[in-house]
């Protein structure tokens, strides 16, 4: 049982980043034909306020939904961390011998 829960907190991880990441790489994608930067504070809120105005639906709701939706995945990895725990497990974190 402490594998499989391993395996999903593992996998909940990597999907959560490569959808925070692939929301980003197309948000920067979409401030560049608009010609904002997104590396600058005013370019961010600039982007951010695209977003809640829903000017572009596409990226207010990949936006959203990986702000939001990365947000639920943290909280369902801590809740089968802590289930996991209660139930015996071990999660290593940092720990040498696994390499």
């Amino acid at each position: 049982m402490c594998d499989v829960l391993q395996f999903f907190r593992i996998f909940l991880f990597v999907l959560g980043g490569v959808f925070v990441a692939a929301s980003v790489i197309y948000a920067n994608h979409c401030c560049k034909k608009k010609g904002i930067n997104m590396n600058t504070f005013s370019g961010l809120f600039e982007m951010w306020g695209m977003v809640f105005r829903f000017e572009n639906k596409k990226l207010s709701i990949l936006m959203l939904t990986a702000a939001f939706g990365g947000l639920c995945v943290a909280v369902i990895i801590l809740v089968l961390t802590l289930w996991g725990q209660s139930q015996g497990c071990i999660f290593p974190i940092n720990d040498r011998s696994m390499r």
